[in-house]
């Protein structure tokens, strides 16, 4: 298909109903880890779990941001 660019470029939706419990737990992990979107936040998640080709790209949000590496929190049980 001609025109329409390649495959690669093209995007599609994916949609997922979560309980509101659910939905509240990820917008919030998405808060802690450096303020993502829960876009970003699953797109990381997908390529560092299950190793999907996610282009670094998609794993800005649409403020431009870029993930940062997290370490492991500490926890403070003192």
């Amino acid at each position: 298909m001609a025109g329409q660019g390649s495959e690669d470029r093209r995007s599609a939706f994916l949609q997922l109903r979560v309980t509101p419990a659910m939905h509240k737990a990820i917008t919030r992990l998405a808060f802690d880890h450096d303020n993502l979107t829960v876009r970003a936040l699953i797109m990381n998640a997908l390529k560092q779990t299950y190793g999907l080709d996610v282009p670094d790209q998609e794993l800005r949000d649409r403020r431009g941001r870029q993930p940062q590496a997290t370490a492991p929190k500490e926890n403070d049980h003192g």
